[in-house]
């Protein structure tokens, strides 16, 4: 970080303490660039800027709350699922991937669906019978059935893109609690320091630093 030196007084008193602690200026603070990758928010509170706390710590709460319904929304999604298929299509989900539960929506019947793996020579995707058995009672129950896939995968989507936005707010936050670190640094400061003229005087300079 650069500095611009004034010299404002020259010469203002005799000294006779010899090479006195200049006053020195504090690095800019860590902690509020942690707290801001913790809680967005919470860095810029630290520094006494409400202001731009209220709204990174508003977004953040935001996104939280939009990952707990996501969630929500996948676990009752996945119940209907699973209730549903195991009424009309006699398929049991529990434990079983979520390429399987696609599959059961794509195809009215295990025995469909594998006919048409073996067709195209794709051995490795056949279901055995144990476990992996299907039909549904009709078509209209299995496109009912797709309307909780549906949801299921919307609520994943938000839920990712909740955590992104997520980790984007701690990132700008962080951008911002710094630059308004270096803005509370660039206030004037003074100081003294000796100033030799030549062997006989000894006296003192005021030099402002302004920091930016």
């Amino acid at each position: 970080m650069k500095s611009i030196i004034f010299y404002i007084i020259v010469l203002l008193c005799n000294l006779n303490a010899i090479n006195p602690k200049p006053f020195e200026d504090k690095r800019i603070t860590k902690a509020p660039i942690l707290k801001s990758l913790v809680f967005p928010g919470l860095g810029e509170l630290s520094i006494g800027k409400k202001n731009h706390a209220k709204f990174f710590g508003g977004l953040e709460i935001t996104l939280w709350l939009l990952v707990a319904e996501s969630m929500q929304s996948k676990k009752m999604s996945r119940s209907n699922m699973i209730s549903y298929a195991a009424i009309h299509a006699g398929a049991s989900l529990i434990g079983k991937e979520d390429q399987f539960a696609i599959d059961v929506g794509n195809y009215l019947s295990a025995e469909e669906y594998n006919n048409e793996q073996q067709r195209m020579r794709l051995a490795s995707r056949v279901y055995s019978s144990d476990g992996y058995n299907w039909e549904w009672d009709s078509q209209e129950n299995q496109e009912r059935y797709w309307n909780y896939i549906r949801k299921h995968a919307r609520a994943n989507k938000i839920g990712m893109f909740a955590i992104g936005g997520m980790v984007v707010n701690r990132i700008v936050s962080i951008i911002n609690v710094s630059y308004l670190n270096r803005q509370n640094k660039a206030t004037p400061l003074l100081k003294f320091q000796p100033f030799d003229i030549n062997d006989s005087i000894k006296a003192s300079k005021l030099i402002l630093f302004i920091n930016f």
